[in-house]
């Protein structure tokens, strides 16, 4: 097998990088520790502001990519954006821990945010398509003036 080896062959990906900048103030994990109780960040942080700041992150990462899919500048100073990367990172944070059924609850508020905002999310049916003019149509021919005397032949019998 090793005369197959695999190992010198180039790889060339046709994937599009995406890259992305957020622009604005940067959530931090005071912000994210106002929306919780104070016994319930000491949970979901598992006593690191580190975890906290990696969900962050990782929330960033994930709502940059659906605002890049959506043609959307990755605001932090846009309210609306904000809230939604904060609706991540809570997300982030229950999963890490366990708690999907809470965890989903904030996926699915910051999934209709994003839809009620900018019309569309990446996963839905609910896609903005654009309305194109039909390239034809299909028009009943006119009534053949022989047509009279085809049906008359057909319905003879003997």
């Amino acid at each position: 097998m090793e005369e197959y080896s695999i190992v010198d062959i180039p790889a060339k990906s046709a994937k599009k990088q995406i890259s992305f900048s957020p622009f604005g103030t940067a959530v931090t994990k005071e912000e994210v520790a106002d929306r919780l109780s104070a016994n319930l960040y000491k949970q979901l942080s598992d006593g690191s502001d580190k975890f906290v700041t990696d969900a962050v992150a990782r929330a960033e990462v994930y709502i940059g990519t659906i605002l890049h899919w959506l043609n959307v500048q990755f605001d932090l100073d846009n309210a609306t954006i904000r809230e939604i990367v904060l609706m991540q990172a809570l997300y982030e944070l229950h999963m890490a821990l366990g708690h999907e059924e809470a965890g989903r609850e904030y996926r699915t508020q910051m999934k209709n945010t994003v839809i009620a905002a900018f019309g569309s999310f990446p996963d839905t049916d609910n896609t903005q398509t654009v309305q194109r003019a039909p390239a034809a149509q299909v028009v009943v021919p006119g009534k053949n003036p022989r047509s009279h005397k085809l049906h008359r032949a057909r319905d003879f019998s003997l």
